[in-house]
């Protein structure tokens, strides 16, 4: 099943880098990340990822389906324009998460 997803930003990074933070409420958290040499990312979920308390970790890549629509529209009043739409998938085997307690400063809106 596709879903609509808005593209927010698009943006390249090169280090040294500063902190980028994404909020489900403005402007969303599906990322991705495209090494262009090899590197290591640090990527803080807070609060983690708990399937028991409904903070489920979804993998998504681009629906390569061609049938739908590049504009959506919301309520029938809003349109948006850049549209991509995601579907979910299932990571490879040697795809690697380690997961650590979080010890930097508090992280504030």
């Amino acid at each position: 099943m596709s879903r609509p997803a808005e593209l927010v930003r698009d943006t390249e990074m090169t280090a040294p880098s500063g902190t980028t933070i994404l909020y489900p409420s403005s402007g969303g958290n599906i990322h991705t990340f495209q090494a262009i040499t090899p590197c290591a990312i640090l990527d803080i979920l807070s609060p983690p990822y708990s399937s028991e308390h409904g903070r489920h970790c979804t993998y998504f890549r681009k629906s390569p389906r061609r049938d739908l629509p590049g504009e959506l529209q919301l309520n029938g009043m809003m349109t948006i324009s850049d549209v991509t739409w995601l579907e979910e998938f299932q990571p490879p085997d040697n795809f690697v998460i380690r997961r650590g307690q979080y010890k930097g400063p508090v992280i504030r809106r």
